[in-house]
């Protein structure tokens, strides 16, 4: 295929990223569940589109942040547990992007790799 390998928009990751950041305050119960759905949706196309890109790397770290953030079979942790893996998600969200557009920038895109 020639079409562009597109992680999420930027802005989508930058809000992922910053509701990530937001959950390190004290906020209602179902602020939380919303970034569960959020977290989890985002890191799912951004493993998907990491792979196809051939970040590896990058690909597993979501995977972990799509487990962790998952909304179906939740993984439950004590607040301050949970307050350092928010903040490394939002941290993770914006290492995608930056990856993503160094990848551009550097015409580096995985285009005739394999697996």
């Amino acid at each position: 295929m020639n079409h562009k390998k597109q992680l999420p928009p930027a802005w989508v990751i930058i809000a992922t990223a910053v509701f990530c950041f937001v959950a390190i305050a004290d906020l209602p119960y179902g602020y939380y569940r919303l970034l569960r759905w959020v977290a989890c949706a985002v890191a799912v196309v951004s493993v998907i589109q990491l792979a196809r890109s051939g970040k590896s790397g990058w690909a597993w770290g979501m995977v972990l942040v799509a487990i962790v953030f998952n909304p179906i079979l939740p993984v439950h942790f004590e607040k301050a547990t949970w307050r350092v893996l928010d903040g490394g998600a939002g941290l993770a969200f914006l290492g995608v992007l930056w990856v993503s557009r160094k990848g551009r920038a550097t015409g580096e895109g995985g285009e005739g790799q394999s697996g």
